[in-house]
């Protein structure tokens, strides 16, 4: 049986502890280059993140990071990361250290046949960062030094730049978190599957997903998935996942990130290979919902659903949601 992804559970839970103290949250894109130097290769590099301030001068993020692809790699992952940032100096400009664990997922060629094989491991994401702010506006921009460093497989450093948005959450404080939410949500999705493969191939997916607020950033959520990838593999299974989504602008929008599992009910092959699948696998997701009207919420999820038979596959939904 596989285990739910412990970096991804080890995210979840550093950021609901300090969620209760946020003051202005920042969301970033960053995109540039990297550089394995085992490889003597090069390749892009893109990331997305969410940062979370604790006092003024420390703060914890989660990162999800695409280091592209090199010689017999197509890596990403997720990290969480503790910072430090420098009192703002000339123009607005503060400089940030950070460092965490990195739970990586590569792509790589198999070691007893010539196909591939997903492997999952752990390795440390250090980070250095220029930040400039104008304090009139909601917008930062910032330049970005990564340095993986991960157990059985490649090192890498990456230069980015990206650009931020700063937000505050719509419930700040102890009193507030308390008081349950209690809202639920049912949404239908439609969208693609890609294999984890060096070919990565595609299909359709749908889901079906039912959503329940524990309080205004807790919520936990059932669904059926159904993969159809006519080239590799059919699956259809139960997802159950808990969330950290905090709301924005009044319960307009909303940001989350959650773990969770994947039980498989249904598998059929469209290959000659016979692997045998564990019935659960770990399953990670990133998701954003914007309120169209009263009752209508239009949401967003990708998915990274991670086996241990060589069959991960991102899974990106779009779906219309019904909130009571």
């Amino acid at each position: 049986m596989y285990r739910l992804p412990l970096a991804s559970a080890f995210c979840i839970c550093s950021l609901l502890l300090v969620s209760r103290v946020a003051q202005a949250d920042v969301v970033w894109l960053d995109a540039g280059a990297m550089r394995s130097a085992a490889q003597d290769d090069h390749s892009y590099d893109w990331m997305l993140s969410y940062s979370h301030p604790i006092t003024p001068n420390w703060s914890a993020s989660f990162t999800w990071m695409n280091e592209g692809h090199v010689a017999d790699h197509h890596r990403d992952g997720h990290s969480v990361q503790v910072w430090y940032h420098t009192d703002p100096l000339w123009s607005h400009l503060r400089f940030g250290a950070g460092v965490g664990p990195y739970r990586y997922f590569d792509t790589t060629s198999a070691a007893t046949s010539d196909t591939y094989s997903d492997n999952h491991g752990w390795g440390v994401l250090y980070s250095l960062t220029a930040v400039w702010q104008n304090p009139d506006s909601n917008w930062l921009y910032q330049l970005r030094l990564n340095h993986v460093q991960a157990t059985g497989s490649i090192d890498t450093n990456s230069v980015t730049l990206g650009v931020g948005y700063a937000l505050s959450p719509d419930t700040l404080g102890s009193a507030n978190w308390q008081i349950p939410a209690g809202r639920q949500e049912v949404t239908v999705y439609g969208g693609k599957t890609i294999l984890n493969s060096f070919n990565s191939e595609t299909g359709s997916a749908a889901s079906v997903e039912y959503r329940y607020a524990v309080n205004p950033w807790v919520k936990v959520s059932g669904a059926w998935l159904n993969e159809n990838n006519p080239a590799t593999i059919r699956r259809n299974g139960a997802l159950a996942q808990v969330w950290l989504e905090p709301e924005f602008y009044n319960k307009q929008f909303t940001l989350g990130v959650g773990v969770g599992a994947y039980v498989l009910v249904d598998k059929s092959s469209n290959t000659t290979d016979d692997s045998d699948p564990d019935r659960l696998s770990g399953l990670v997701t990133l998701t954003a919902s914007y309120k169209v009207m009263e009752h209508l919420r239009a949401r967003v999820e990708w998915h990274r659903i991670v086996t241990n038979y060589s069959r991960d596959s991102d899974i990106v939904l779009l779906g219309a949601g019904y909130e009571f």
